[in-house]
């Protein structure tokens, strides 16, 4: 469904349905402690529905259709990041554990990055493959692809894999997932984490900035609209590595195949999804 579109049912919905969606679209920009009760409840609401939903091919369409007819439609890319950051602030007060995940995907995570380190030089880019490895209530498969960002912007940086996968994916679980992980981790904590672990960061969600961050920074994770047209058709997070001033984009489309290299990061984002791609947000990150 197109923006304008999208817009149009939301208008049908009516005064009740407008109003509430105002009022949360006005808290994101708000710590939790500030929100009004009402906003409290649609977050708080929507991650109960999200725990209702059994995982299968159309969960994430189904989350964010719902999702989108919460947030305002045409809304800013910092009003997009926090709105995320505020539903991961509310899925760790839930307090939820998923230990569990941790020995099994150990195990399960061998076979592939093995196959990461013969194929793809310890870039993970085949993330359709992770169908077997456990995230929150959801897999890899389907929302782990901010997570294999970081992993392959750390690789960027150390020269080799030297993250430990599954780890990764148990911190994000304590702190980051969205909605138990069928709406993938929040921006903001992908900052956090590299931040945690030693890294420098800079974050911008003002897309003219982006090609400078590019050049001041080793590796960088972008955020982005898979269509600048039709935001049913989804976010997708990727690392940008910088090889001798070149950019180029990793597990784009999740099968293996890398955008790039290209000369700069406004270049490389016009030649994903046929130039339909949109930025959402960037991170810089380098050594410090």
């Amino acid at each position: 469904m197109a923006l304008k579109d999208l817009q149009k049912e939301i208008g049908k919905a009516g005064k009740t349905v407008t109003s509430a969606a105002n009022k949360l679209g006005d808290a994101f920009g708000d710590t939790l402690e500030n929100l009004s009760d009402e906003a409290k409840k649609a977050v708080s609401g929507l991650a109960k529905d999200a725990d209702k939903i059994k995982v299968n091919a159309n969960t994430r369409d189904e989350m964010f259709k719902k999702i989108c007819g919460i947030i305002p439609n045409k809304i800013d890319n910092e009003t997009v990041v926090n709105a995320l950051d505020l539903m991961r602030k509310q899925q760790k007060l839930l307090k939820k554990d998923f230990s569990a995940n941790l020995k099994k995907n150990q195990e399960t995570l061998k076979k592939h990055l093995e196959h990461a380190g013969k194929k793809a030089d310890g870039y993970v880019e085949d993330q359709n493959a992770y169908t077997d490895v456990a995230y929150g209530d959801a897999t890899m498969q389907f929302s782990g692809c901010e997570i294999f960002a970081t992993y392959n912007a750390i690789r960027n940086i150390a020269g080799k894999a030297t993250a430990n996968l599954a780890n990764m994916i148990s911190e994000y679980e304590k702190d980051g997932m969205v909605l138990s992980g069928k709406f993938g981790t929040a921006p903001k904590a992908i900052k956090d984490y590299l931040e945690k672990k030693g890294f420098k960061t800079e974050m911008t969600t003002d897309e003219k900035k982006f090609d400078e961050i590019g050049k001041r920074h080793q590796s960088m994770i972008l955020t982005m609209y898979n269509d600048k047209n039709d935001i049913s058709k989804e976010v997708h997070t990727v690392n940008i590595s910088k090889e001798g001033g070149k950019y180029t984009a990793h597990n784009v489309y999740c099968n293996g195949q890398v955008v790039g290299p290209y000369n700069s990061i406004s270049e490389v984002i016009k030649n994903i999804n046929k130039g339909l791609a949109k930025g959402i947000s960037l991170i810089g990150v380098s050594k410090k």
